[in-house]
């Protein structure tokens, strides 16, 4: 076995020993196994473990797609409420936003790792502030279809949270239910 593998295997060891992934005697055992009794250098204890690597790759992708996101939903967000000037390029521009977020969280690897929540909430808030921005473009002046918009951004939450079974959608889309008709039963 070539000098290079037995480092990694050690390497690999001694990541299992640390994180106690094995008992430390079986660990001891494969040690002395693959440097032959004699004793560990330097180089070998400095090699990072593959699983050290793939993670620290994992979370620099998961970083950098945290912080895109971060950007454009709130680049999306201020140009909604900034540029009144032209309220169709803006809805444009964000439905655009929209869809490429929505592709970003489509993607298997970031489902399976847990990163589709920060997604999902990104999605909801980006149709929440696009239909917003419908009413203050064009109905500025109907307190209904305002309400209605929010009953249906509510809905919407409540929905997703019973389909997919996220509890975090289900109770904003039932508290803003609540606060909706408590506002309804106190303004009459």
């Amino acid at each position: 076995m070539t000098t290079e593998k037995k480092k990694i295997i050690i390497s690999e060891i001694q990541y299992w020993k640390k994180n106690k992934l094995l008992p430390e005697h079986y660990c001891d055992f494969l040690i002395t196994l693959y440097t032959q009794g004699e004793e560990l250098d330097e180089v070998s204890s400095k090699v990072p473990s593959t699983l050290q690597k793939e993670r620290r790759q994992y979370r620099a992708k998961q970083m950098m797609i945290l912080l895109i996101s971060l950007l454009l939903a709130g680049i999306a967000s201020v140009a909604m409420f900034m540029l009144t000037e032209y309220p169709t390029a803006t809805l444009l521009s964000a439905s655009v936003l929209a869809l490429l977020l929505l592709v970003l969280a489509s993607g298997k690897t970031f489902i399976k790792k847990g990163f589709a929540p920060f997604l999902y909430i990104s999605m909801a808030f980006l149709i929440l502030m696009m239909s917003l921005k419908i009413w203050t473009a064009f109905f500025n002046d109907e307190t209904t279809l305002l309400i209605g918009l929010l009953v249906l951004n509510c809905s919407l939450w409540l929905f997703t949270g019973r389909l997919l079974k996220l509890l975090y959608f289900t109770i904003s889309g039932s508290l803003g239910l609540l606060i909706i008709v408590g506002f309804l039963i106190l303004s009459f």
